[in-house]
């Protein structure tokens, strides 16, 4: 009979737990410098958040989105205002927010109800121009261009604060997006998802609702985006409309082909691989790059990440957690011809 994980495919859950938990007191051991390094933990934790409802939307369900850093804005300057301005507790402002997002997610949905392709990602592209407009327009409110202060927020009675209190609450809500994602696509809402990416006029015919589980994903997606927004806001202490720009979007499209698009467990392994060649590699190369052919730093970090979504979209289409399960079957079936696996 099998265990209680391994029905679910969660036999994994123990473990990440335990090293989320275990990794910053290793990095403290480690380096004198870990305040820097629980900092990129935290933005992966953010961006896992976000790119794992991304990949709801685009993987599972098919539909195209350039403009999720508009919902991460929406969920960061949302929070900011309820919190600071209004005088919410954060710990309601962690639920309306995003919420609000979400509605934002679900009204531009209805275009996908008639457009799909290029068409919808320009779509959700320039709603992304038209949240980072608004925002300097409302500077009422948001403080337009130069940016918002946020609080650091309260839960319980306790204000969390610091770099050690911010990294358990950011993997407290990336762990639980994991987990509730992949519950949620291994249930009936996940399998019409993937119903309506494969073949819409296929799924209509089995029954499924087209128009109700589109603007469903583009609810849900928004609602995770909006969440990295408020955990964002509230860790990093500061906001702007710079912070959301399109070229973000375009970011976490990237996270989500390299590491395999339509698995969560790839939007997963794609933001830690991106997030930490961004910070902790690709500043290495551009210093030598500089230094031997004075090129400006942004230019090479472009041309890194165009490259290699290029070499992953070309060779390896599966992406990280393709390669990962390519990897894991041969060596099950090592030594007893493994490449029949792979014809």
């Amino acid at each position: 009979m099998k265990g209680r994980y391994e029905d679910e495919n969660l036999k994994w859950i123990p473990a990440l737990i335990a090293l989320v938990i275990v990794i910053p007191f290793m990095l403290k051991g480690m380096t004198f410098s870990y305040k820097y390094y629980l900092y990129i933990l935290n933005t992966v934790g953010i961006y896992i958040i976000l790119t794992v409802g991304l990949d709801i939307l685009s993987g599972y369900t098919g539909l195209i989105s350039l403009g999720h850093a508009g919902f991460m804005a929406i969920g960061a300057y949302s929070s900011a205002i309820l919190v600071d301005q209004v005088g919410l507790p954060f710990g309601l402002s962690l639920i309306i927010s995003p919420i609000i997002a979400g509605l934002f997610g679900f009204i531009i949905g209805f275009p996908a109800l008639r457009i799909s392709g290029m068409y919808l990602g320009l779509t959700t592209m320039g709603f992304g121009f038209i949240i980072r407009r608004l925002i300097i327009a409302l500077r009422e409110w948001t403080q337009g261009s130069g940016g918002l202060v946020v609080s650091s927020p309260e839960l319980f009675g306790f204000t969390i604060k610091g770099d050690w209190a911010n990294y358990f609450l950011v993997w407290t809500f990336a762990v639980l997006t994991i987990v509730a994602s992949r519950r949620m696509m291994k249930s009936k809402i996940g399998r019409a998802f993937m119903a309506i990416r494969d073949s819409e006029q296929a799924a209509q015919a089995s029954g499924i609702n087209i128009a109700q589980y589109k603007l469903m994903s583009f609810f849900i997606s928004g609602v995770f985006a909006g969440l990295a927004g408020v955990l964002m806001a509230h860790t990093n202490h500061f906001i702007s409309t710079d912070h959301f720009d399109n070229m973000l979007s375009i970011y976490f499209i990237i996270m989500v082909l390299v590491g395999g698009i339509g698995t969560i467990y790839g939007a997963v392994l794609g933001t830690i691989f991106i997030v930490l060649l961004e910070n902790l590699i690709v500043p290495i190369i551009e210093k030598g790059l500089h230094e031997m052919f004075q090129v400006k730093a942004g230019d090479i970090e472009s041309l890194i990440f165009g490259l290699i979504m290029f070499l992953f979209i070309i060779f390896q289409p599966t992406g990280l957690y393709g390669m990962w399960l390519k990897i894991r079957i041969y060596w099950k079936l090592f030594p007893f011809n493994p490449k029949q696996r792979f014809t």
